[in-house]
């Protein structure tokens, strides 16, 4: 009897062999158009991007910059000129100007602060340093601009205030390299003489700059404006920077201490294999839901520790001392608080009245950390007119009558009784004060909640990198730890960590980079789309690069969409440098078992 053979007929396995290389380059054919069609797609994407971010522009300036200075350009100019022309063309805004610019004290108590308070400084000239800012000069509001201010900040205001420069027309670098004769046509001819229809100006000239970047050093280091050409992504750029500064702080040891647990202490069960289930979906659960809950616990439950009021970052609890200066200027008599008890010279309010008065102030001045903020301005009057011990009857009123005052958007007029110890406008004035002060609430809505947003969107994918790389260590290493007399811990520590290190790191900078790019959740969160003041603190205002090219790119204006490819450019090397990062870890810690 024959044995079976199992080989094929010599025929039969070449025909074989064939078929499998006649697949194996089809596969590989497969492989490079795969490439291919990747490396044609990232072409296309930057070309666009560099397509906008570089053109022709033409620029019209409503006062020509060399007129202001004798023919000097401003770049040659220095800060006591250009405050002296910003005095002399726009001497009323000054305080603005200061307000937006240097103030270090907030727009709240900006109306009430000493010149000295304002600019932070002990060297402010004592003839001013005490006085309120609107008490001095125009030509000392110059002074205190061009010695505070930034350079920089300066010809920005110059420029956008002054000057009033605008890009009227923008091309692309396509449109410039094939059509540019075309292009300065147009831009001298019909869209110059719309501009001036429009503007009813009737001298205006344009200047033609070919191959324009809107992606240069004054972008990257001026604040956003509502002027294209004056525009800059700097407080977006250090909004994100924070943000990536919160996520991996807060993300890495989190996740890389669920990973040691679920490695090495969980045990191999059922709910272990649950709870990796779990952090496998979450993984992929949109980054829209994970906004929501960010608004949900971050943003709300917790704002009075997102916010900053818990820690009196954002608000200054008002104390008797504060108070007594706040409404001492209302009364015509002297009032003071010593040694712990009230005393008053004034006609108006004695000791008592005055410590009532007192505790209304301190009592609405408080926010609640509950978000009780925002009292009822009917509410206050009732308060204060019964620590002061007269009726007051309270008139809502559209009018801009005697007496009235603006709270929470609307007039609201004060009538003392005739026989009150006090004036109609000293009653107005400390409604004011009080309404002022009440004005505050927690609001959550800042760089720390995005943050910890974020951090929750990237920890699955931490947890899961974690586990794979302590997972790839081998089990070698820990008997020849445990042979030597270590404990678990210590050969964790000691022995694991640092060999799968180079993968934590790795997967830890990649979700990073992911979260650095993401829109949804800022936008649910509260980042703002508007902000010109860079963020100095966790418990700030933020905007990010995405949220940024996100509002520039819904504007109608094309130029807009110009400085959002540039800003897309920014975004793009910020990301790239973090993987370059993470390949520069991998490579210089890597360990080969």
């Amino acid at each position: 009897m024959t044995r079976p053979t199992y080989m094929p007929k010599e025929a039969d396995f070449f025909r074989r062999l064939e078929l499998r290389r006649r697949r194996g380059r089809v596969g590989i054919l497969f492989n490079y158009f795969s490439i291919l069609a990747a490396g044609l797609a990232l072409i296309a994407l930057f070309f666009n991007v560099a397509n906008e971010a570089f053109g022709t522009i033409g620029v019209v300036n409503t006062i020509e910059p060399e007129t202001l200075a004798d023919g000097r350009p401003l770049a040659e100019l220095s800060n006591d000129e250009l405050a002296a022309i910003l005095a002399a063309h726009e001497g009323r805004r000054l305080r603005v100007f200061i307000r937006d610019t240097i103030s270090q004290v907030s727009a709240e108590e900006f109306t009430k602060a000493s010149v000295a308070q304002i600019v932070g400084a002990d060297d402010v000239d004592p003839a001013i340093g005490g006085e309120l800012l609107k008490s001095i000069s125009v030509e000392q509001q110059a002074a205190l601009l061009a010695r505070y201010a930034d350079g920089g900040v300066l010809r920005r205001l110059v420029l956008e205030e002054v000057v009033e420069q605008k890009v009227i027309a923008s091309f692309t670098l396509s449109e410039t390299l094939f059509n540019f004769e075309a292009i300065k046509a147009e831009i001298e001819g019909p869209i110059l003489d719309e501009y001036k229809r429009a503007q009813r100006l009737d001298h205006a000239k344009v200047k033609v700059i070919r191959i324009h970047s809107w992606l240069n050093s004054d972008f990257l280091a001026k604040p956003m404006s509502s002027t294209p050409a004056l525009a800059g992504v700097r407080t977006a750029l250090i909004g994100s920077i924070g943000l990536m500064a919160v996520v991996a702080l807060t993300a890495l040891p989190i996740g890389v201490g669920a990973a040691i647990y679920l490695e090495e202490y969980a045990q191999h069960g059922f709910i272990n294999r649950l709870i990796e289930t779990n952090v496998r979906n979450l993984a992929g659960v949109p980054s829209i839901i994970y906004g929501m809950l960010g608004l949900a616990i971050f943003v709300r439950a917790l704002a009075p520790v997102t916010s900053g009021i818990i820690f009196g970052y954002n608000f200054d609890a008002p104390s008797v001392e504060t108070v007594i200066e706040r409404i001492a200027p209302h009364f015509d008599g002297e009032i003071r608080f010593d040694g712990g008890a009230f005393t008053s010279d004034s006609d108006e309010i004695d000791a008592p009245m005055l410590a009532r008065v007192v505790d209304v102030f301190l009592r609405f001045g408080s926010p609640s950390l509950a978000m009780l903020g925002n009292s009822s301005v009917v509410d206050m009057s009732q308060a204060l007119a019964e620590a002061l011990a007269i009726e007051v009857d309270v008139t809502f009123t559209g009018a801009d009558e005697a007496h009235d005052i603006d709270a929470r958007g609307s007039a609201y007029r004060f009538d003392v009784a005739a026989d009150a110890p006090i004036s109609d406008d000293t009653f107005d004035q400390l409604m004011a004060s009080l309404v002022r002060l009440n004005s505050f609430s927690p609001n959550g809505r800042t760089l720390i909640s995005a943050g910890l947003t974020l951090a929750l969107l990237i920890l699955p994918i931490i947890i899961i990198n974690a586990q794979e790389a302590i997972r790839a260590v081998p089990a070698a290493i820990r008997e020849a730890s445990y042979g030597l007399g270590a404990t678990r811990w210590q050969t964790i520590w000691r022995s694991v960590l640092p060999a799968a290190l180079p993968g934590i790191m790795t997967g830890t900078i990649l979700s990073v980079s992911r979260a650095v790019g993401e829109t949804a959740p800022l936008i649910v969160v509260g980042a703002a789309t508007f902000l010109v003041a860079d963020p100095t603190s966790p418990f700030s205002q933020f905007t990010a690069l995405p949220i940024q090219i996100y509002q520039w790119t819904a504007r109608p204006q094309g130029q807009f969409a110009d400085i959002a490819a540039a800003a897309i450019i920014v975004l793009l090397a910020l990301m790239l440098t973090l993987n370059a990062a993470a390949i520069f870890l991998r490579n210089r810690y890597s360990i080969r078992f």
